[in-house]
């Protein structure tokens, strides 16, 4: 997947669940009449959602890519044998 394509769906899932969260509120305030209020406790689950899916798909994104050549990816075994 090129970066374009993951900049894309990462904001594509940021942006449907702050919207999805809103319009639920929406609909809450028209049943119940509880103007702004359902719309902006929504807004905010569907902010905290749209983050909890980012760090989801930027999780199983870089577990599905591998480590660039040449990258420093921390001590591994056969250095911790050596120092002993």
């Amino acid at each position: 997947m090129s970066g374009m394509a993951r900049g894309m769906r990462i904001g594509t899932e940021f942006i449907a669940a702050i919207l999805v969260g809103a319009g639920i509120g929406y609909l809450i305030d028209l049943g119940l009449g509880t103007r702004p209020w359902g719309m902006l406790i929504m807004f905010m689950v569907g902010f905290a959602a749209g983050i909890l899916n980012v760090t989801r798909v930027v999780t199983a994104m870089n577990k599905a890519a591998p480590p660039p050549p040449g990258s420093d990816l921390g001590p591994n075994v056969a250095d911790d044998e050596d120092d002993r």
